[in-house]
Order: structure tokens, then C-alpha cells, then sequence
């Protein structure tokens, strides 16, 4: 199951949709996302809200969410769809955000009020092979314009 969150709002006091996909605002901190070419990779650290016990759940029934997957975009506000406005905004522009994915690590915290995780680059987790899956030439593995496969642009074939 996916779930997609932010931490605000639009301004129409309505969840944040982006790419036509609403996000729900729900209190979350991310810490340590620098990037550093040096040295080990940095492991940052994602603090969500425990609202309603929602996290301890998922927590308990999915091996501590170790092994998710976390998909970070980073989108300036006046490139947010128009229906985030009241007047709407010529500026939208679904290409421009910076996508991060990351690996939960581990749940390092866990109390009534949040949850905190570590995370890693997907190429770090313990375990880990590289590559991380067989790579084929003329194949792609993603469904074609799917979550994963990151081309969000128009379709530029009609078979396969």
C-alpha cells in the first residue's frame, strides 16, 4: 500500500495536490538529507506523527516498515498545480521537482506521539546486491508511465 503526505496544506486549506495526486497533510520532519561525495553516505532520519496510533500499526502488522521504500519530491510552491490556488497558476509545471528515493533502515523510535525512522540510499541497505535487480538491454522493468518508472510526460508509444 502507498500513502503520499506533506506537511502543509495549499492554500485552500486543502491536502497539496501535485502531478493531479492529492498528498494528505500530516505532520512529518525530515533531518539530514545532505548530499556528501565524500565519505559514507549520509543516513537520514524521518519523524512522523503517531496521530491516532496509525504508525504503531503499521509498525507491528509490516516488520517495522524496514525495507520501505521512501519517495521524497522536492517542488517549489508556485510550480504546484493550479487547483492548489484560488486563482489558479499559470506557473504550474509538473516537470520541475527533484525526486530523492530512500530505504527504511530501521524504526529507531517509537512512542504515542511519533515515530522516527532511519533511512538509507537504496544501494546501502544491509544486505544489499549491486546491482539490485538484472538489467536487460531494450527492457525496461517498470509498467510504462507507473509509479516507479518516473517518466510522467506524454506517451510516446502505443504498443510494445
Amino acid at each position: 500500500e502507498r500513502y503520499f503526505f506533506c506537511n502543509e496544506q495549499n492554500e485552500k486549506g486543502e491536502p497539496v495536490t501535485w502531478q493531479e495526486r492529492q498528498y494528505q497533510p500530516y505532520p512529518i520532519q525530515g533531518s539530514g538529507f545532505e548530499l556528501n561525495g565524500k565519505g559514507t553516505s549520509t543516513r537520514p532520519t524521518l519523524t512522523v506523527s503517531n496521530l491516532y496510533g496509525m504508525v504503531t500499526g503499521m509498525v507491528e502488522d509490516m516488520q517495522s516498515l524496514v525495507g520501505g521504500t521512501v519517495v521524497r519530491r522536492k517542488v517549489y510552491a508556485r510550480f504546484l498545480d493550479a487547483v492548489n490556488f484560488v486563482n489558479g497558476n499559470s506557473d504550474a509545471d509538473p516537470e520541475q521537482e527533484v525526486i530523492s528515493r530512500w530505504r527504511i533502515e530501521q524504526c529507531s523510535d517509537l512512542t504515542a506521539v511519533s515515530a522516527t525512522f532511519v533511512l538509507a540510499t537504496p544501494t546501502e541497505t544491509d544486505g544489499a546486491v549491486f546491482p539490485g535487480r538484472i538489467m536487460l538491454a531494450n527492457t525496461c522493468t517498470w509498467t510504462y508511465r507507473g509509479d516507479e518508472c518516473g517518466y510522467s510526460g506524454p506517451a510516446v508509444a502505443d504498443e510494445y
